[in-house]
């Protein structure tokens, strides 16, 4: 309905069709690819692994701007130290735009450690140039006493010298990501993330698809831990494996109590919404009232996908993730054994606690479901969505015969729009320039971008 209507507007428009002089336009025209979220409900919910993505999930982050709380040293001379007080806790506020931040730029779509490890990397780097700068100034002081005639040595350190403002904006927008990567590092480690993040790949990419019973058994395990996770991390496990697992519906009803019963019991290992904060508030049994209300959105969730399951409208979703023969194993393995064995020297001051969990977010390269669909239309590969899907075209009258067009000669597809009807995502977008080389460029759009949290709430609120 969306794609007909869509196309009657084009159609009908009378400068999207024709050029400026009345001809029709020759240069190629983007392929617009549009799809429904309830086509893939596990990518909006299912933890992240790259840097953009992992900060949209566990810090608050909303037009570029990222907040979280810092906790103060209670040892750091303080007032509130000195009255033996617990110091106030600081919010902390940075606005990150990758338009204008380089090292965002270059490592947003990375891995999480990779990122720590660049930024390490690079402050170590600044910090030393700086340091060159600085001796450089104070020798020249040196040599202008002396007797000695100016060499070019004089010229060097001016242009040293008009360095040193860039290098210092450098450094200061390094140091923000410092700050960010120690917040989410923080929320990494308090709630074992890595954990929920293999399991959850583990699913959605069938890895269990013979072994039902192991998958019910391992999910059932992690959801009942209360040493890890909040309550979100748990309900969003659950739903992966509810819309991954060929399995009974009384399945998901036995992991979904037991998850219940186990945070009614145990609690999480962390509150907060997983924006970086513990919150507190009136107990309920040992989960905070925030948390109650959370795991109650959790379980609406959790059934309005279930009943969405028992209509046919949505099917089961294991094998729609597709693995990558390459892996980040010869490169990967081995700049994470540099990233662990440098952490506590690094400039960053971060990586002191649970490096040793972040090794499963290097893992396998994944490519989504919208990546699929979208790759199978541009490479126009037979039997796949480019046979399945409408097509529409506003030159031509009527449905397109795809069939038809194969069989003549089809110019390549230069540019791409993948739009997902529903909430998208970061790691959906991020995943989609998987399909995006020097060929081909992709545009992502979607109703709205949510993070996993508020995907949750919107999936209670249709129950």
């Amino acid at each position: 309905m969306v794609a007909r209507k869509l196309n009657r507007l084009i159609t009908e428009h009378p400068t999207l069709v024709r050029s400026k002089d009345g001809s029709r336009m020759t240069h190629h025209r983007p392929v617009l690819v549009i799809m429904d979220r309830n086509m893939d409900l596990i990518t909006p919910v299912q933890h992240a692994s790259t840097y953009q993505a992992l900060i949209d999930d566990v810090l608050e982050h909303r037009a570029n701007r990222v907040e979280f709380n810092v906790k103060p040293d209670s040892n750091d001379g303080s007032a509130g130290g000195r009255l033996g007080r617990a110091p106030p806790v600081v919010r902390k506020k940075f606005d990150i735009d990758p338009d204008v931040d380089p090292f965002y730029s270059r490592h947003k779509f990375h891995p999480f450690p990779e990122a720590i490890e660049s930024n390490g990397a690079e402050l170590q780097d600044v910090t030393v140039r700086e340091q060159q700068i600085r001796s450089k100034t104070t020798g020249g002081k040196d040599q202008s006493s002396s007797s000695t005639a100016p060499t070019d040595g004089s010229a060097d350190l001016a242009t040293a010298v008009e360095s040193l403002p860039i290098l210092l904006e450098r450094k200061k927008k390094l140091e923000v990501h410092t700050s960010i990567l120690q917040a989410a590092m923080n929320e990494v480690a308090a709630r074992d993330v890595p954990q929920f993040y293999e399991l959850e790949i583990s699913l959605a990419t069938g890895t269990y698809k013979n072994d039902p019973a192991k998958a019910k058994k391992d999910v059932m395990e992690l959801v009942c831990d209360g040493s890890v996770g909040n309550v979100n991390d748990k309900v969003r496990l659950v739903i992966v494996y509810a819309l991954s697992i060929k399995g009974k519906g009384a399945d998901v009803d036995e992991v979904t109590q037991a998850m219940r019963e186990s945070l009614e019991t145990r609690g999480s290992a962390v509150g907060g919404g997983g924006d970086g904060t513990v919150e507190g508030g009136a107990t309920h049994g040992t989960l905070t009232k925030d948390d109650r209300v959370r795991l109650e959105v959790g379980l609406r969730a959790i059934d309005y996908l279930k009943k969405l399951r028992s209509m046919n409208m949505i099917g089961t979703m294991s094998d729609m993730i597709a693995t990558e023969a390459e892996t980040y194993a010869s490169t990967g393995s081995d700049m994470l054994s540099g990233f662990l064995s440098r952490a506590t020297n690094q400039a960053t001051g971060l990586l002191s606690k649970a490096t040793d969990k972040l090794g499963t977010l290097l893992g396998k390269i994944h490519k989504n479901r919208a990546t699929i669909v979208v790759e199978n239309i541009c490479e126009m590969r037979p039997n796949t969505e480019d046979d399945e899907y409408l097509y529409l075209d506003p030159r031509v009258k009527g449905d397109v015969d795809v069939s038809t067009l194969r069989n003549a000669t089809r110019a390549p597809v230069r540019e791409a729009i993948a739009f997902m009807i529903g909430g998208g995502c970061y790691g959906e977008y991020q995943n989609l320039q998987m399909v995006a080389d020097e060929r081909r460029n992709i545009t992502y759009g979607s109703t709205e971008i949510v993070d996993p949290c508020s995907f949750l709430n919107h999936l209670a609120n249709l129950a």
